[in-house]
Parts: C-alpha cells; structure tokens; sequence
C-alpha cells in the first residue's frame, strides 16, 4: 500500500493526530520498519479516511480527490 504513495510509509502517518504527536517522535528519524510498528501499535495515528482503489490510495479527506473520482 505505502508504495503507491509518494512519501512512502510516511505518508500513512497523522501527523495532526494527538495519537502521534503524544509519542513524541520524529517521523524523520525513523526508519520505515519502526514507523510501520508503530502504527501497528496505534492505529488510530492512521491517517484517515484511507480509500483504496486498485493502482491508487487516497489519504485524508479531500472534496476535489473525491469528486476526481
């Protein structure tokens, strides 16, 4: 999944959500193993809503992206 984004597995993680930003860590010094485990961990720092489509993810909410589609 994190393939067909830009910033790779990153790009998953809700960087606004008090989930995240609780644990104090910065996203920059992680490596994608450690950042995919902590989002294992706590879900909820997902960025939602996801919406994925076959060759194509959609990440947060976006009118446009949704009525693109």
């Amino acid at each position: 999944m994190a393939t067909l984004l830009p910033g790779g597995v990153r790009d998953l993680v809700a960087l606004r959500g008090q989930h995240w930003r609780a644990q104090g860590v910065d996203l920059a010094s992680l490596p994608d193993e450690e950042v995919l485990a902590r989002l294992l961990d706590d879900p909820l720092s997902l960025r939602r809503p996801l919406l994925w489509l076959p060759g194509r993810l959609l990440l947060g909410y976006s009118a446009e992206s949704y009525r693109d589609l």
